[in-house]
């Protein structure tokens, strides 16, 4: 970090210098702030063209991912695992496939439950959010569903919703039943309704449908509340792979920005260093997509979250430079851009289509 900085910026700093204001909580304050403040200048809907998936205002992917800490740290970001992980943030994020980026980031202790960090619902309107088990409850399902949230997600083991009506795949003499073992399923895709119970002697009627793996025989079931209008039941599990975009975005974030790779036991230092991957990720999202699609015309259905942070670490000294001279449209980063562009696009992409294309063609299918 001392070496780069000298270079980028041709003044001698000390080291010590460098670390006395990287611990000045004023510092990650600073870059926290500009996190949270960071908008995109996408010059175009990304999810306009994208055939079915423009009828939403957008795809929203929500997950958590562990940071590691020093173990100096564990008791102010206590981790779950005492030996392998004292200490850890936890890292959550809504991630928009609009613009392959972070819509909504919160750093916390990850000893706390997932389901405690949850960003503002209202802003999820009229999008389809996508989400794991670690924030699935009825009540939650409840809610979304209430406020007009489209969603998509797991049906958690212990959750055993009654049977009200069957589209395919079950007898109709189950209706009335709990969906547990000893309901005899048939064929490849079931289709169901089921009852969920709430709080208060209420209840919630959503759509299931479980899809049988040839290798285990057995039946992965997934809750939503999009009617086969909006979506058919053959939809739903490609769809919901699209969540593993924002594993894609945590990954990236953790190896290529480091993030993952704290060794300071001081509180300000280890949050700045977070942020910064995390703004670092967000400015290469801007401007590298930005970019791609109005030099190179790539549709962004071909661009992944790890290919960008692959191009970024490769022009991250010149976009340095820019940034110093406030130069950000500099020639040197848009010339860097459409030298390693063709490093955007998967080079097995006529054989094997990313999730995002596979999912836009469903319905020409």
């Amino acid at each position: 970090m001392h070496r780069n900085f000298v270079a980028l910026t041709e003044k001698n700093v000390s080291r010590s210098s460098i670390w006395e204001r990287l611990a000045n909580k004023k510092l990650s304050d600073f870059i926290e702030k500009a996190v949270l403040n960071f908008t995109f200048h996408l010059q175009k809907k990304a999810l306009s063209g994208l055939s079915w998936l423009s009828g939403f205002n957008d795809v929203l992917l929500f997950d958590a991912s562990p940071v590691r800490l020093p173990k100096g740290l564990s008791e102010k970001y206590p981790g779950n695992r005492k030996n392998h992980s004292p200490a850890c943030f936890k890292l959550s994020a809504l991630f928009s496939l609009s613009t392959r980026s972070a819509k909504w980031i919160q750093l916390s202790p990850q000893k706390q439950h997932d389901s405690k960090f949850l960003p503002d619902l209202n802003e999820l309107i009229g999008s389809l959010f996508l989400f794991d088990l670690g924030y699935f409850s009825h009540s939650f399902l409840n809610e979304l569903n209430k406020i007009g949230v489209w969603f998509v997600c797991r049906l958690k083991a212990n959750s055993l919703p009654v049977i009200t009506q069957v589209v395919k795949g079950v007898a109709k003499r189950h209706i009335g039943k709990p969906l547990n073992k000893e309901i005899n399923l048939r064929g490849p895709i079931v289709e169901i309704f089921g009852k969920f119970n709430l709080p208060g002697k209420k209840s919630i009627e959503l759509r299931l449908i479980g899809f049988r793996f040839p290798n285990t025989k057995e039946y992965r079931w997934y809750i939503t509340n999009l009617p086969e209008t909006m979506m058919l039941a053959e939809w739903i599990y490609p769809v919901y792979r699209l969540r593993w975009q924002i594993e894609l975005f945590f990954k990236s974030i953790k190896s290529m920005l480091n993030a993952d790779q704290i060794t300071t036991e001081n509180e300000n230092i280890a949050l700045a260093t977070c942020y910064s991957s995390i703004l670092s990720s967000l400015i290469a999202d801007s401007v590298i997509i930005e970019q791609a699609i109005i030099l190179a015309k790539i549709e962004i259905k071909s661009i992944t979250v790890q290919r960008v942070m692959q191009v970024y670490s490769l022009i991250s000294h010149n976009l340095a430079q820019c940034l110093l001279r406030k130069n950000i449209t500099g020639r040197c980063v848009q010339k860097g851009i459409e030298i390693l562009q063709q490093l955007l696009v998967c080079p097995n992409r006529n054989h094997r289509p990313t999730s995002l294309e596979y999912v836009v063609m469903l319905n020409t299918e």
